[in-house]
């Protein structure tokens, strides 16, 4: 995203306390990021994700919200934008943190998803991860502000 379109989004909606910046795939079955900001522009969540809509399964590769942010719903809103990628798809897990078990099995009661820990991963994810690597550009990020 372009510092000038940073600049009109902040702008725009200065009393919003977060912004969601959504970072599309390169590959169909690449990696989907959004980074949350606060009203100062500090990072203060993360989401990675992938789906394969051949295999019709998704992975939540990677989660983390700031300390002083955690419990206020941000993970929950996060997750399910993830599941808007692949809905009724079977969901996997990385490693889980402490805090991790925690979360995902109230994520899972809540959702339906399973979000097994460490399940087994779509081919073509590591495939289009191979491919990535190869430096074919991003599309542009986009602010997303229906999360």
């Amino acid at each position: 995203m372009s510092r000038l379109r940073w600049w009109w989004n902040r702008i725009t909606t200065p009393h919003a306390p977060s912004r969601f910046v959504y970072h599309p795939p390169a590959l169909p079955a690449g990696l989907r990021e959004i980074y949350v900001y606060d009203p100062g522009d500090y990072d203060i969540a993360r989401l990675v994700w992938q789906v394969c809509d051949a295999c019709r399964c998704g992975s939540i590769n990677k989660i983390s919200i700031d300390q002083k942010w955690q419990r206020q719903g941000l993970g929950r809103r996060l997750i399910h934008r993830a599941l808007r990628d692949g809905p009724a798809y079977a969901w996997v897990t990385s490693g889980q943190s402490p805090e991790a078990k925690q979360f995902f099995p109230i994520m899972s009661a809540e959702t339906g998803a399973a979000f097994t820990a460490h399940g087994p991963s779509c081919p073509h994810t590591k495939i289009d991860r191979s491919i990535a690597a190869e430096r074919i550009p991003p599309p542009r990020a986009v602010i997303e502000h229906d999360i």
